[in-house]
């Protein structure tokens, strides 16, 4: 009789400890409920990794020209920061060849597409294998600067421009004739600069003395580089760019 009785206050204390542990476990689970019901109302969640942008992938080639984009007014006022990898083929004399350009990856999406592309037109390269390469890749990063203001977004009306700027100038060669009779003179051709900064159409409009300068005058504004003029991020073509040519002769 008396064992049967220690055997049943035996009973009773293991329940009663697993009772007590049963407790503590709930009050536990219920505390890690409510906190991580407050960081998710709070937003104190832990953040996602950062994604971090590829290498640039240029097979080699050095490049000559970085066009620098143009950072799109909707994400600098939205204060969005992000890149673009646009894959390309580069011509023989190191030019992007335009429509090849398409994106790759783009973080965040619907920003900064567009913008890159234009940028990747502009992009010149000292390609010395003369061939064309493909699948060159080059990541655009836009990075807004610290600022204490607060950017307004213009009126919709507005025209964001940027002019025509040279790049390359070049000196003329002194035909051979005119040098050894002595003369000196100019030519100012005309031309169109399309939406990669290269030089089409040119003819010419001036001459002195008429015909000597010509073929070299024309042969040099062929040679002409120039970043391309951007209306609203895109680059568009001008017509009718009037340059002057000088031949003069070292005083002796």
């Amino acid at each position: 009789m008396q064992k049967m009785k220690n055997q049943i206050k035996k009973w009773r204390r293991i329940k009663y400890y697993l009772n007590y542990f049963i407790i503590l476990a709930s009050i536990a689970f219920l505390v890690s409920c409510v906190s991580v019901d407050e960081d998710a109302r709070t937003g104190n969640v832990a953040p996602s990794p950062e994604l971090i942008p590829p290498p640039n992938f240029t097979r080699g080639l050095i490049t000559r020209r970085v066009a620098e984009p143009l950072y799109p007014l909707r994400a600098k006022n939205l204060g969005i920061e992000g890149w673009v990898t646009v894959e390309f083929s580069v011509d023989e004399e190191g030019e992007v060849l335009s429509n090849t350009i398409r994106t790759i990856e783009e973080q965040p999406e619907g920003f900064f597409e567009q913008s890159a592309i234009n940028a990747a037109r502009r992009m010149l390269f000292d390609n010395t294998r003369g061939q064309i390469l493909d699948e060159i890749r080059y990541v655009f990063r836009y990075e807004l600067e610290e600022q204490s203001s607060i950017l307004i977004e213009p009126p919709t009306n507005e025209v964001v421009f940027r002019e025509l700027i040279p790049i390359r100038y070049i000196t003329p060669n002194y035909p051979n004739v005119a040098r050894e009779l002595g003369i000196e003179g100019y030519v100012v051709v005309n031309f169109d600069v399309n939406a990669r900064g290269i030089v089409e159409d040119a003819s010419i409009v001036e001459s002195e003395p008429p015909g000597v300068f010509n073929e070299e005058a024309i042969n040099s504004a062929y040679r002409l580089r120039f970043e391309p003029r951007i209306i609203n991020d895109d680059s568009v073509r001008v017509s009718d760019v009037q340059y002057r040519f000088d031949w003069q002769l070292p005083d002796q």
